[in-house]
């Protein structure tokens, strides 16, 4: 057995998801292995590889592109429509199957397979390409997840969704998320059949996995037993605190397939090493770091909401500055996919009625008391404020809480609505149950207000912080990988187990022909039956 050399990343999603899998890309690549990372064909994702020597594969659909050109969607993230957004996204990725499919083909299955890894990272959304490559291509493969999700809580529906009475909330996996999953599934996989056929047509080779459909290696029943019930398909490292497992998944027993392994995080020195565009110049630290240093006594407040977008950029920027004159606090406001800044600001006062003296009382409160960067490193920054409000995306969320101060989650959607929950529960500030859309400046006011006046959110994060910096999710993720080859693979139980597989997989779809034939045996029975009672009536 060679030893374990190649090992790709495949991950999609926002900046804010792309980072940690870079996180675990760069701690690999210390331990001594060669990491090439799929994901986007961004210009933020391309310049964050870049900045930390990785090898970048684009893959899928341009996100960050979709969002500033599709008016429908970026609609949809303003007005904080969850539903339309979610399904402007899911469309993209339906009618772009092929952009998933081509460069998988390409990095897995083109030519002699010079590319093909020999140990894969899937991140959730990419669980098929996974369950592929592991059990069509042999590949040993680990799932890893920046969040989890049950429905078992009968008190509590995860994700932001309704919670229902006696925990009918459960219905939303069983009968809507699970089979889209696995139509999701199916059309990556006619997807990757179709592009096989055409590619060894034109060739005189023809792959032995050309004829691989999915129901060989992974049928309905068991993607819905797997969801359900917690038996992870492939072996699941959730990078997440164990104190979330308690707050969010009370009711989620322990498996040795999944287990929680603390916060996947480029540390500051990375985050601040050289001149990084994906984390700001050193001169914009030393701007930042100039703001803090004028007024000690009075550390101030971070804002930042990523990705997220509240109505508009300049009603957002004004919430923001609002928010702060009204709790007297000094503020660092990140500007965003949503481009807030002074100029800003000052261009909606511009169009706003001149004689507006509110407007200008905010206008003057930001120029006195508030700075607007571009980009800052957050494992820096956040430990030298004595706030950081932001919408509970998982890596500023571990972040925020790794910092040991306050934090204030005002949510979107999805598990920014379970993040905010677990800082609510935790005691270590405030998170909202209402979207960022739906709250107002008072409401945020009000929000940093019982959060600075009450020293117990400090003691607190202080206590959560201090633990959770000693959780490394990248070290464990590498720990794993090697026990994972050493064990399961040069022990040949890898190629055994997926031997079982295909035979289980085998023996249920017999099964469920032989179950299927029978119903309709019954069924024609009756007819024939209802029909000479109907004769002889």
């Amino acid at each position: 057995m060679p030893p374990l050399c190649k090992i790709t990343i495949m991950t999609t999603g926002s900046r804010g998801d792309i980072q940690p899998f870079v996180a675990i890309g760069v701690a690999l690549k210390r331990a001594g292995y060669e990491v090439r990372v799929m994901t986007q064909p961004s210009k933020t994702h391309a310049m964050l590889l870049n900045d930390f020597g990785l090898e970048y594969v684009p893959f899928g659909v341009d996100v960050d592109r979709f969002m500033l050109e599709d008016k429908e969607a970026r609609n949809a993230m303003e007005t904080g429509d969850t539903i339309k957004f979610f399904k402007c996204i899911g469309s993209l990725v339906e009618n772009k199957t092929e952009s998933s499919c081509k460069p998988f083909y390409d990095e897995f299955l083109a030519g002699e397979g010079e590319n093909r890894p020999d140990f894969l990272l899937v991140s959730y959304l990419n669980r098929y390409f996974g369950l592929y490559a592991k059990h069509v291509l042999k590949v040993p493969t680990i799932e890893i997840k920046l969040q989890h999700w049950v429905f078992d809580d009968p008190t509590r529906a995860p994700m932001g969704m309704p919670t229902m009475p006696l925990g009918m909330h459960k219905l939303i996996q069983t009968k809507l998320m699970v089979p889209q999953d696995y139509k999701m599934f199916q059309q990556f996989d006619k997807c990757i059949t179709e592009i096989i056929d055409t590619e060894t047509a034109a060739s005189s080779s023809k792959l032995e996995f050309s004829t691989v459909r999915l129901d060989d290696f992974l049928l309905y029943d068991q993607l819905f037993e797997s969801s359900v019930h917690h038996k992870p398909l492939l072996p699941l490292m959730i990078c997440q605190s164990h104190h979330f497992k308690g707050v969010l998944h009370p009711t989620l027993s322990t498996s040795p397939m999944l287990r929680f392994v603390g916060p996947a995080i480029i540390g500051e020195e990375d985050q601040i090493r050289g001149d990084t565009q994906s984390f700001g110049k050193s001169f914009q630290r030393k701007k930042i770091q100039d703001f803090i240093a004028s007024s000690v006594e009075y550390k101030p407040v971070y804002m930042g909401w990523g990705s997220m977008i509240r109505k508009s950029t300049q009603e957002m920027a004004v919430f923001a500055v609002e928010a702060l004159m009204m709790s007297s606090k000094r503020g660092i406001i990140l500007g965003g996919s949503a481009g807030l800044s002074m100029g800003v600001l000052e261009d909606y006062a511009a169009a706003a009625d001149a004689n507006d003296d509110h407007i200008k009382q905010i206008i003057e409160y930001a120029k006195e008391n508030v700075i607007f960067a571009d980009k800052a490193p957050h494992e820096w920054l956040f430990p030298q404020v004595s706030l950081t409000v932001h919408h509970g995306g998982a890596g500023t969320l571990n972040t925020a809480l790794r910092a040991g101060v306050p934090t204030i989650v005002t949510p979107v959607f999805g598990d920014q609505y379970d993040n905010s929950f677990a800082v609510q529960n935790l005691k270590v500030g405030v998170g909202f149950e209402r979207q960022l859309q739906k709250i107002d400046a008072k409401d945020l006011s009000a929000a940093i207000d019982a959060v600075t006046n009450d020293p117990a959110f400090a003691t607190r994060a202080k206590e959560i912080g201090d633990e959770m910096r000693k959780e490394d999710g990248c070290t464990a993720i590498v720990d794993k990988i090697k026990e994972y080859w050493i064990e399961e693979v040069t022990t040949g139980r890898l190629h055994a187990d997926i031997n079982k597989w295909k035979l289980t997989v085998k023996e249920m779809k017999a099964g469920n022909k032989r179950k299927t034939l029978y119903n309709w045996l019954m069924f024609g029975l009756a007819l024939v039956v209802a029909s000479i009672s109907f004769l002889l009536s």
